[in-house]
């Protein structure tokens, strides 16, 4: 009975060490080379949109970026631009240059482009110069504003910037907007 046992502990022993180097090959397959640069943009967002060509429809929207590498991402900027025939106008926790900065806004963006422009938005976060590895950075509670004409049509597009990603990385999506207004009619 004693050899029996033992033979059972020599193949559980040997079952282990088998599984031991098994995982260490998964682990050395899936783990990442070196460093890791990754990251991903994205909006979020919701609509209100009125069928009054009296009111105002508009969105709510957020644009994240996430560091999904093992590596900080350093002076990140983005671009949000609007379609030329947008009928959006753009608000959000902005202001146009470091002298009207409040020590009190938490979550801010510097707009570092003309001001004049109204359907692009160089935004560079206010006190934020390093997005660390696994951390979000977001231009949150942006608003979108129109009034319904007969028709419309909107886009947004995102693009990412920064040390590593001289080039931009595009958001994963866009918010697009159209729609048909009827004055006085059904809809």
């Amino acid at each position: 009975m004693n050899s029996d046992s033992t033979d059972i502990l020599s193949k559980l022993m040997e079952y282990h060490q088998s599984n031991q180097f098994y995982l260490n090959e998964l682990k050395d397959a899936l783990l990442p080379r070196g460093n890791r640069l990754d990251c991903i943009a994205y909006f979020t967002y919701s609509l209100h949109l009125a069928h009054d060509p009296a009111e105002e429809s508009f969105c709510l929207g957020s644009f994240h970026i996430q560091n999904i590498g093992n590596q900080p991402l350093t002076n990140p900027f983005i671009h949000i631009t609007l379609s030329q025939d947008a009928p959006f106008s753009l608000q959000g926790k902005l202001v146009n240059n470091k002298l009207t900065l409040s020590k009190n806004l938490t979550g801010g963006w510097e707009r570092i482009n003309d001001r004049a422009n109204r359907f692009e938005f160089h935004l560079r976060p206010i006190g934020k110069t390093s997005i660390l590895p696994g951390e979000t950075l977001s231009f949150s509670n942006f608003q979108l504003n129109w009034k319904p004409s007969s028709s419309y049509f909107g886009s947004m597009i995102g693009t990412l910037f920064c040390d590593q990603h001289p080039d931009g990385v595009a958001a994963l999506n866009s918010i697009n907007v159209n729609g048909t207004s009827t004055i006085g009619g059904d809809i």
